[in-house]
Order: structure tokens, then C-alpha cells, then sequence
């Protein structure tokens, strides 16, 4: 007796719509694509019951044939690709033909389509099944009704989240859709409410607008790059508006919304020294690239995608962006919640290699005072006094300035320090007795799988993993914690390199070397620091993020004053 037998075509799609359709959320995008894919200029979405009662998507685009829209349906049916080459070069959001055969399996679905010259036609689909189709009367372009999801796979209905949380999931992939075709009108209404519209007009600022609010393009910075063919055109939201989450960082390929890892981080990275220990930046990146550089066909969502060079692009985003940063002129904050804000960690908690190192780099204040080349990334201040010993009082015709003297010698010991290192060499120091290293047996599997990373550095074992030597700025009685921190970082990134381990060292050397809270300052001293400050490239935050000046504007003063009601 057979015991395996070949699946028929409906099981086969209900197992497929687990990997497509996760949640509502999901057959928005899944339509949405779709419409755009059509050349649809206004697209209409609306849900009910944050769309597990009902979906449904109107677009102005060509419109579905009648003898097409039965074939929509099957599964790996679609107009996309037509030869194996074509996978190569995939310039449309949908191609695998798996979407709209896996949302027939596990709901109810309503199509009326109509192209130029011809009647209406619809379709309605029951089980799987088609029951009824006819003509029907109506515009040019296509509207899709899903309604009753996972009716028929009760099972799938436990994994979805909160109802606030499956609404807030369906306006953040609108929000990503939107982004990613800013000439295209969207309007969103749930439960028959318009909750977010867009207008079409090609202007990414208008878009940003209507998604994150106008107080977004305040400072805000554009970036438009190209190298090796590849495009990168970004908007740069001020790092003084952060989020918790990652989530605020869009990454679109060729008009596809993405979620690559190296990309991101490189975002990540450019913002580093602007931004507090996990908090994350607003960004738009745009990139175009050739097709043939890129595979989309890594899941069936399509959210996943490789380059052929990730690394080159990592990079070079990463040098862009901090580069647009340091290179502008930002506004000082001075909104009362960062005021109020408490820092639950103390500056060594910041550090990843809190050492001690075997040299000396001598921090005589002028090297790092260049009268003529003075930035005027901050304005013109009037020393007043100082507040709890540790914060430096100036003023001007905006109100009132605090100078944290620590932060703000951090960061300019750690500009110091970097451009020292830039042309370090890492140099390799042999111990004369081999040290045993106290780590688990699974670390040293990861230091034998990554062995290389870990010689690059200087760091040689013999067969018995007994350290043979190791980088010479660092101190043996350092070196375990060092390489556990390296493994850290090789476990989560799978590389690291010679720039983030320097970087990490000039991090922990200008914090130990600056003034500390509460060490009295002469006017000198003080003068002295803030013409270093001003030199800075970026003198706003320290190398953790943590603001070096805030003000305080008299239209506050006024108000705490009751001057202004």
C-alpha cells in the first residue's frame, strides 16, 4: 500500500499561504503590489475589523482580461516572467505567481476587474472554488474583496496579535507602500474612518508629511550619491527625532520596501555618534541598482533580497551618511523632555572595552585647536557660570546654553583619538609564555571557525587554544575580555572589523581621559574647551549620544515665568 501520495492543488495552496499570508496585514501588501504592478495611479484600501472581517483593494490600473482572471488565480500563474533569464532581471514587485492562489485557500474572494474596450468582469471564489462569474458593470482597473480570513484554517487565527497591533501592522506596511511610490495617490480606511492619504504629487517632503507629521523635515538631510552604477538617494531625519524600534528605517530597492540586515545597520552606523545606546533613526534610503545584481527570490514574501556586493554597499552608505551628518549644521535641542530625561547608565557602562592600553597618546589641548578652520556649527556664546560643577552656563539673544563638561571633552578626545588610529597598523606582540584562556568550549569552536577574524587582529593560538600573542596596544591582563567581547560581536555580525575595534578603543580612551562631573574648571580651561568643542566635527553629542549642549530659549524662560500664558 502507497503511503505517500502527491498533494491535490487545494491542500497544496493552504500550505502555501502559510509562508505568504501571515496576517491581514500581509494581504494588503500582497494586493497592493499587484495594483501597482497594473501602472495604477490612485490605489483605495479598506478594512474592517482590522481586516479580518473584510479587505478590499481598488486601483485605476489596466485592469484583468476575462480570459486572464481565472488564470490569476492558479497557482505559478503570472504575467511577470516567462523564461528562467527573466529571473535575473525582475523589475516588478510580484513575479512568483503564489499570492492570489494562496489567499483563495484560506478566505472568501470578490474580484471585478475591467480593461479598456471591454465589459467588467467577476469572479467569486469560495473554498478554493470558483461559485459565480458574470459581467459586471465598472471603471477601468481592478477590486479585489477578501473576506472571512483563516475561516477555513481556524487554527491560523491563535498566532495573530492584539487587535491594536494587527491595525498598527496594516498602517505600517501603508506607510512603507506609500513611501516606496510617492507618485501614487494611497488612502487608507479602516472601519470605513480614512485613517492616513496620500496625494501623488511626487514630492518625497509632502509624503513624509502626511506620514510622519512636519516636525520630521525640520533639519532634515538629503543624501544623493552615485558609485559603481548604484544610486543611493536618502532623507535624513534629524537625529533628535528617534524611535525604539528599527522600524523607521525604510530601505527601498529598485520601488521594493526591504528588510536587509547589513543595510540597515549601515544606516545604524552612520547615525552612531548622534544617537543614544538603543534608540534608532527615521530614514528613507533609496537605492537603484541593475536588476542583474540583485535576487529577490529568496522568500515568498519578497521582503528578503542579496547583493552581489553587500559589504561595498554597507560601506559606502555608512561613509555617506556620516558624512551628510558631520558635515551640517544641526539645531541644538532644547525640548524639555531631554531635560527631564534620566540616564540609567553610567558613562563606563557605555564603554565595550573599558582598558587600559600600553600607551600613551599625549592630549595637548592645542593640537586639537585650529583657530582658522573653527566650525560655525554652533553659535557665538557668552560664559555665564557653572550649574552642579559639571555643566558650563553660556548665553546669547536665544536664551540659555548648558555645556556638559564631560560629554563635551569625550567628544572631542574621541575625534582626537580617531584620527590618530586611521592610520594605525595593528602590531603583533608574541608572548613569551602561551596563556590559557578560562572560555567554554564553545567559544573556542567559534574562535577555530573564525579563526582568521581573530589572527587579523594578532591574536595566534596554538593546537591546545593557549594564546600565543596578541595586538600590542592592548595589556595581558585585558586580552580575555577582549577576545569575549570579539566573539560577541562575531556571534551577532559574523565579521568585525579593524575600524570597529579601534573605534571601540577610542571610545573607552577618550572617556576614561575626559573631565570628570564636579572637577572645577578655570575660565581658561573652560575657554580652552569650548574652541575644541567648536572644532569638532560633531560637536553636538559625545561619542555614546549623549547631547553636549542643550538650550533653553527665552520663549521657555518666558513661560516657566508665566510671562506668556
Amino acid at each position: 500500500m502507497n503511503k505517500i501520495k502527491v498533494m491535490n492543488d487545494r491542500l497544496a495552496n493552504m500550505i502555501a499561504a502559510g509562508e505568504v499570508v501571515e496576517r491581514p496585514a500581509s494581504i494588503i501588501k500582497e494586493l497592493v503590489e499587484n495594483s501597482i504592478d497594473a501602472n495604477s495611479k490612485s490605489i483605495v484600501i479598506k478594512a474592517y475589523n482590522n481586516g479580518l472581517k473584510e479587505i478590499t483593494v481598488i486601483d485605476d490600473g489596466v485592469g484583468i482580461g476575462k480570459e486572464d482572471l481565472k488564470l490569476a488565480f492558479l497557482r505559478h500563474a503570472t504575467s511577470k516572467i516567462k523564461e528562467e533569464i527573466d529571473l535575473e532581471r525582475i523589475n516588478t514587485l510580484g513575479f512568483r505567481g503564489e499570492a492570489l492562489a494562496a489567499i483563495v485557500a484560506v478566505s472568501n474572494v470578490l474580484i471585478k476587474s475591467r480593461v479598456s474596450e471591454e465589459n467588467g468582469n467577476f469572479i467569486v471564489f469560495d473554498n478554493g472554488k470558483i461559485v459565480d462569474e458574470g459581467i459586471v458593470s465598472l471603471n477601468i482597473g481592478t477590486e479585489i474583496t477578501v473576506k472571512n480570513l483563516f475561516y477555513n484554517t481556524p487554527a491560523r487565527l491563535k498566532y495573530l496579535k492584539s487587535e491594536y497591533t494587527e491595525r498598527m501592522l496594516i498602517i505600517e506596511t501603508f506607510d512603507k507602500l506609500a513611501l516606496s511610490n510617492p507618485s501614487i495617490r494611497f488612502k487608507l480606511l479602516i472601519d470605513d474612518k480614512l485613517v492616513k492619504e496620500t496625494y501623488g504629487t511626487n514630492d518625497v517632503f509632502n509624503l513624509m508629511d502626511n506620514i510622519y507629521g512636519s516636525q520630521v523635515l525640520k533639519d532634515i538631510k538629503v543624501i544623493d550619491e552615485t558609485f559603481s552604477n548604484i544610486n543611493v538617494k536618502g532623507y535624513l531625519v534629524s537625529p533628535k527625532f528617534t524611535r525604539p524600534k528599527r522600524n523607521d528605517i525604510s530601505i527601498f530597492v529598485n520601488g521594493r520596501y526591504v528588510k536587509n540586515f547589513q543595510l540597515t545597520n549601515a544606516v545604524i552606523d552612520g547615525y552612531s555618534n548622534f544617537l543614544m545606546t538603543k534608540r534608532y533613526p527615521v530614514a528613507l534610503i533609496f537605492i537603484k541598482i541593475d536588476p542583474y545584481l540583485l535576487d529577490v527570490n529568496i522568500h515568498p514574501q519578497k521582503l528578503e533580497i542579496k547583493f552581489a556586493n553587500d559589504s561595498m554597499l554597507k560601506y559606502q552608505l555608512e561613509v555617506i551618511i556620516k558624512n551628510a551628518l558631520n558635515n551640517s549644521v544641526h539645531e541644538i535641542p532644547n525640548n524639555f523632555k531631554v531635560l527631564e530625561k534620566k540616564y540609567e547608565q553610567l558613562e563606563e557602562q557605555y564603554t565595550a572595552f573599558p582598558l587600559e592600553f600600553n600607551y600613551e597618546v599625549e592630549t595637548n589641548n592645542n593640537l586639537l585647536i585650529n583657530e582658522e578652520n573653527i566650525n560655525k556649527k554652533l553659535p557665538d556664546l557668552e560664559y555665564v557660570g557653572v550649574l552642579s560643577g559639571t555643566y558650563l552656563l553660556f548665553q546669547n539673544e536665544d536664551g540659555l546654553f548648558l555645556v556638559d563638561q564631560h560629554t563635551a571633552e569625550e567628544r572631542v578626545n574621541y575625534e582626537y583619538y580617531l584620527k590618530f588610529y586611521d592610520n594605525y597598523e595593528i602590531i603583533v606582540e608574541e608572548m613569551l609564555i602561551s596563556k590559557e584562556l578560562d572560555l567554554l568550549p564553545s567559544d573556542f569552536s567559534l574562535i577555530d571557525k573564525y579563526l582568521e577574524i581573530f589572527n587579523k587582529f594578532g591574536f595566534y593560538f596554538d593546537k591546545n587554544n593557549h594564546l600565543l600573542s596578541h595586538p600590542s596596544f592592548l595589556l595581558e591582563k585585558d586580552l580575555e575580555l577582549v577576545i569575549t567581547n570579539m566573539i560577541f560581536l562575531i556571534e551577532n555580525n559574523k565579521e568585525i572589523s579593524v575600524k570597529v575595534l579601534l573605534d571601540d578603543v577610542a571610545k573607552s580612551k577618550s572617556c576614561k581621559g575626559s573631565i570628570k562631573a564636579n572637577h572645577k574648571l578655570s575660565r581658561i580651561e573652560i575657554d580652552n574647551l569650548m574652541k575644541r568643542l567648536r572644532n569638532a566635527s560633531n560637536p553636538y553629542t559625545c561619542p555614546h549620544g549623549r547631547p553636549t549642549i542643550i538650550n533653553i530659549n527665552n520663549y521657555q524662560i518666558e513661560r516657566m515665568f508665566k510671562r506668556i500664558v
